[in-house]
């Protein structure tokens, strides 16, 4: 461990180091509490710090006042974490002496005299075990949870001394290092590169979050090391049509971003400006066209490089590409955290027979009136079964070619407007038109996606709203519906031949309120019908001559 390494490298002229841990001991100090070394210390993960001393010894009244200072500047900084302890090794030094000696040096750690022990836990670093011993005063750092001795740690003067055992104190608790993201979270799954600069380097794949440097095995010992973290995994992480939005508006000079991060995340193509190609780089990734970025990685870094010593974080914060409004998963998995509030827009599909050879079209309706700024869908099919073959849509402005991708058996969807657009329950949102290869039923034909590119839309106030898929049940001839209805419907019809007729929508005195043209194919026929404004009541429909079924406005 580089822990290990560096402590060695501190005393390896001065101290004699063993792998054999510290006997146990149990000692009553001379404020008679009784204290048990592995108990109460080694095994509560506490390190301990010895002194071998007696009251008299005059090397150890010289360094009295530094030892004092040591034990009450670590208190503050590792509360609860480590022990002094001074154990007479003179049977004249009882504990009534000892506690005088404590009181005269204003000393508060622990401390013992023969009465208390003393003498039988000091008797095996005098006896050869750990190394020579040298005389008084002899420092001594047991490890905590394996009791794992360095030896005789001395320095050429007391304040050197001091310095050794304050950095062989301070080994013990390199920090637990994490990056973490300007929403405060901590970044996982990531690896950290470590080098010497201008030598060797190690990377390790850092999964829970924390790193150190004892991750960093056989490192030569220098004062200072550079860092390099990466991240690359799920490039989609994040990213949604909403951030197309919001950058929109960003460039626009609509709604600007209020933190220095949301124009690296924005910055797609690495350029370092914000331009309208990276919306386009940004939505190739949204549609599947592209696997990843590819001018920039994944996650980018702020600093991109740091320095570190031994006993030293590095400051890095952690930006995911695209994710300007910051709801990516730090732990880069494929789903994000559902943060959607908003009530869900259904995506109302009505199930009619396709059959083979033909070209139809599978209408998609709003479940519920809105103002729409933006959506992102895709949709699943059997390619054996139908290929798409075009998107529209005459309620979404600026849905065009760019907006959708047609891959292998997927099709996917992304759309935004620079402004809000009304879109009434049951009206269109969009149409997919298909060229049915086999007999299908559209329930079938396209199934809606909901990983790794979630279905959802924003409202006018740029709330994210789950989106689904709900069939709805057309299916016998002469169904009408939704019945009753406050807009448009569709209803349900079977002719026998390809011909063009007319439906008309005829009030209760016998009058038509309302017609269309319909150009009818053999078999199955779903007909959307956009009346407009009818008054509340009971309506009749008539096709070509013939009585379809009635309907309710309300």
């Amino acid at each position: 461990m580089l822990k290990k390494l560096l402590l060695f490298a501190f005393l390896a002229a001065t101290s004699h180091l063993f792998a054999a841990p510290a006997p146990d001991f149990t000692i009553t100090d001379s404020d008679g509490n009784v204290r048990h070394l592995y108990s109460d210390y080694i095994n509560q993960g506490k390190v301990v710090v010895l002194e071998i001393f007696f009251i008299n010894c005059p090397p150890c009244n010289t360094h009295a006042p530094y030892w004092k200072a040591l034990y009450d500047s670590l208190k503050v900084q590792y509360p609860g974490q480590v022990e002094f302890i001074l154990l007479s090794d003179k049977s004249a030094d009882n504990n009534a002496a000892v506690a005088q000696y404590k009181a005269s040096k204003s000393l508060s750690m622990p401390a013992a005299g023969s009465n208390g022990g003393s003498l039988d836990a000091v008797q095996p670093y005098k006896s050869g075990l750990f190394g020579p011993f040298y005389g008084t005063p002899t420092f001594i750092i047991i490890a905590p949870g394996t009791g794992e001795v360095t030896f005789d740690i001395r320095g050429n003067d007391p304040a050197e001394t001091m310095s050794l055992l304050g950095q062989g104190i301070a080994d013990f608790f390199l920090p637990q290092c994490r990056i973490k993201t300007y929403q405060g979270d901590t970044l996982l799954n990531y690896q950290m590169k470590v080098a010497v600069p201008g030598g060797v380097s190690q990377t390790v794949q850092v999964a829970n979050g924390e790193y150190s440097l004892e991750n960093f095995a056989g490192l030569p010992n220098v004062p200072f090391y550079t860092a390099t973290p990466t991240k690359t995994d799920n490039p989609l992480n994040g990213v949604s049509t909403f951030d197309l939005v919001q950058i929109n508006k960003q460039i626009l000079g609509i709604e600007l971003f209020t933190q220095p991060w949301q124009l690296i995340a924005a910055d797609a193509n690495g350029s370092g400006s914000l331009t309208t190609f990276d919306i386009v780089e940004l939505r190739k990734l949204i549609l599947g066209i592209y696997d990843s970025l590819p001018s920039v990685p994944s996650w980018v870094f702020s600093p991109a490089l740091d320095t570190l010593s031994p006993l030293e974080c590095s400051e890095f914060f952690a930006i995911k590409k695209g994710d300007v409004n910051g709801n990516a998963n730090p732990a880069g998995l494929t789903a994000e955290p559902d943060d959607r509030s908003g009530p869900e827009l259904p995506l109302l599909l009505d199930n009619r027979f396709l059959k083979a050879g033909t070209v139809q079209r599978l209408t998609f309706r709003a479940g519920r009136a809105g103002q729409w700024q933006g959506l992102q869908a895709a949709f699943r099919f059997n390619p054996g079964w139908l290929t798409p073959v075009t998107v529209s849509s005459a309620s979404l402005t600026g849905l065009e070619l760019d907006n959708w991708h047609l891959g292998a058996d997927r099709l996917a969807l992304s759309w935004f407007s620079g402004h809000p657009q009304a879109v009434d329950e049951y009206a269109p949102l969009f149409a997919v038109d298909v060229r049915v290869l086999r007999d299908v039923w559209s329930a079938d034909a396209l199934i809606l996606e909901t990983a790794p590119l979630r279905a959802e839309a924003y409202d006018a106030a740029g709330d994210p709203h789950p989106v689904g898929r709900q069939v709805t049940p057309v299916s016998a001839p002469g169904q009408i519906w939704p019945n009753p209805s406050p807009g448009p419907f569709v209803v349900h019809t079977v002719s026998s031949g390809n011909r063009k007729t007319q439906l008309h929508i005829v009030d209760v005195q016998g009058k038509v309120v309302f017609s269309m043209p319909v150009d009818l194919v053999d078999g199955d026929n779903v007909l959307e019908v956009q009346p407009g404004y009818l008054p509340t009541g009971i309506y009749q429909l008539r096709l070509g001559g013939q009585w379809v079924g009635r309907f309710i406005r309300r």
